[in-house]
């Protein structure tokens, strides 16, 4: 009997599910000595819930206690952005950390520029984003946003340039509706470590200005008093340190893509796709939940990026998946291609996140035609994001032949390590011949593709461009709050002292995924939503 690579996935998915099985309800993540402890003594995990809804027993013994106005937990975009306006509004502040460090990932923060953009534009900027959510967003967090993103970002980016991190600014202007709106976003993709050199920047900038950061400190717990949260529990190298917060805790801890647990249970739709950041662990929002604070309803939109700039050139030549047939409409921003993965991921029992590649084919004139199709439909053909640069051919694979690109394209998967059964070169060639068939007929008959792009692969040399976005940066759900950013209970009254922002708040978003139609709205998002909480928390 022959074993494909497919075969020896599930044989270890099946292996693997004997051991798994029995446990998963009882969580995937990585727990604390100190959760384990709990759960077993209160016997919560056989109440039937999964593990990270279950409150464990509050801790009241401290190390040691600390008095600040504002308690920000997380030093990401959000977190730094919350922690410098409550700072620069006058309040003490704190800013703990799970991790060594202030941590960010991404390039691109967007914002609205308010200088152009007059009010009609706003609101319909507000319009797009609403359409694009599936109408499942709150709609006064969407304009919270577009009314304080540019002064928001324009901060962000005068702090880093001043720490050293310069950004290189992307304008764009968008119409909806008949009317004009202007985006502004700061890029950071020149630099090494893109974003994360930025927020590094601003971190000192910020410890500079007062707030005292506290490093390697995760939040275990909300602190109580009565029914306001009056502070946060960390795990340090001193044992369990109060956090006391006179004026309000914020969660700037992130989403929960590193939790498997929480990631499968609020977005089901990511199975087989690779966690792209690990230290988001969904702590700050479980946290909050044990609080009494509640998250947005299943299912979160989903953020599924990966690739670099291969993944993002949106040209609609031919795609060919892992078998080496045509399977699509090619003209799909890059943000959506992961739902037409799953039956590929399954395959391999949704071990193996390569099997979300494919292969975009090109004759040697690409960029020319590409140009062509570009002028005539901006929002469809892109050849990258931003400032990024366009890739060069000596990322393709290559072949003067349509059978010499069939070879080179398995021999590319083998180099790679895909671990993806060699495709049948016949098939690719007769795929790309089928193709040209088509596009001499004018009309797509297999994919309804717009007649425009039936533009056959005749000149050489050939083509292949491994693309396909299989890394998971971030849940789109979290906690559900007020325009205020203030969390909200059962009842959904809002809860005295506890706020969110960034990625650990949620109904920002409410599509089935992260809609890339504003390019930089994540980190725009996440330093706006804080940078304004904070200004708020500290006036209370």
């Amino acid at each position: 009997m022959e074993v494909t690579r497919r075969d020896l996935f599930k044989f270890t998915g099946l292996a693997a599910a004997g051991v798994v099985g029995a446990s998963a309800l009882a969580g995937c993540a990585p727990k604390t000595a100190a959760e384990t402890a709990t759960l077993a003594d209160t016997g919560s995990a056989d109440a039937g819930l999964p593990a990270f809804l279950q409150a464990p027993e509050p801790i009241t013994d401290f190390a040691d206690t600390r008095e600040y106005d504002v308690v920000v937990v997380g030093a990401g975009e959000s977190g730094l952005s919350a922690a410098h306006s409550a700072v620069a509004a006058g309040a003490k502040v704190a800013c703990v950390q799970n991790i060594g460090t202030a941590q960010t990932t991404g390039n691109m923060g967007a914002s609205v520029d308010t200088t152009k953009t007059d009010e009609a534009g706003i609101q319909a900027c507000v319009a797009f984003l609403m359409e694009k959510n599936a109408y499942r967003s709150n709609r006064k967090l969407l304009e919270a946003w577009a009314r304080n993103s540019y002064e928001a970002v324009t901060w962000w980016a005068d702090t880093a340039a001043e720490g050293g991190a310069e950004s290189k600014p992307y304008d764009s202007e968008r119409e909806y509706n008949g009317y004009t709106y202007y985006l502004h976003a700061n890029t950071y993709n020149h630099l090494e470590g893109a974003h994360n050199d930025a927020a590094l920047a601003v971190c000192d900038a910020v410890a500079a200005e007062g707030v005292e950061f506290f490093f390697n400190s995760p939040a275990v717990q909300l602190y109580k008093e009565g029914e306001r949260v009056a502070g946060v529990i960390c795990e340090t190298e001193e044992g369990n340190v109060l956090f006391k917060a006179a004026k309000g805790v914020i969660l700037a801890s992130g989403d929960c893509s590193g939790n498997q647990e929480m990631r499968d249970y609020y977005c089901p739709d990511l199975r087989g796709f690779k966690t792209m950041s690990p230290f988001r662990d969904g702590m700050g929002m479980m946290a909050g939940i044990w609080a009494g604070a509640q998250m947005t309803p299943v299912n979160h939109s989903k953020m599924v990026h990966g690739g670099g700039a291969l993944t993002r050139l949106e040209l609609p030549f031919l795609n060919l998946d892992i078998h080496g047939e045509r399977f699509m409409n090619e003209v799909l921003s890059f943000a959506y291609l992961n739902n037409l993965m799953r039956e590929y991921l399954e395959e391999y029992d949704f071990q193996n996140p390569m099997a979300a590649k494919f292969f975009t084919i090109m004759p040697a004139n690409w960029v020319e035609i590409g140009e062509q199709w570009a002028a005539a439909h901006p929002n469809e053909v892109k050849f990258g994001v931003g400032n990024m640069k366009i890739p060069s051919e000596d990322q393709f694979v290559k072949g003067e032949t349509f059978a010499e690109l069939a070879a080179n394209i398995n021999a590319y998967m083998e180099v790679e390590e895909w671990h993806i059964d060699p495709i049948d070169e016949q098939t690719i060639v007769a795929s790309i011949e089928a193709y040209n068939e088509l596009c001499a007929t004018g009309a797509d008959g297999q994919f309804g593709k717009r007649a425009d792009y039936l533009v056959p692969i005749e000149q050489g040399p050939f083509f292949a461009v491994p693309r396909g976005a299989n890394s998971v940066p971030a849940v789109l759900g979290g906690l559900t709050v007020n325009e205020n950013q203030q969390c909200l209970g059962a009842e959904g009254a809002p809860i005295e002292g506890l706020f969110a922002v960034g990625n650990a708040s949620g109904q920002f978003y409410g599509g089935v995924d992260y809609p890339m139609d504003v390019e930089g709205l994540s980190i725009g998002r996440a330093i706006t939503s804080g940078y304004v909480t904070g200004r708020y928390v500290a006036a209370l």
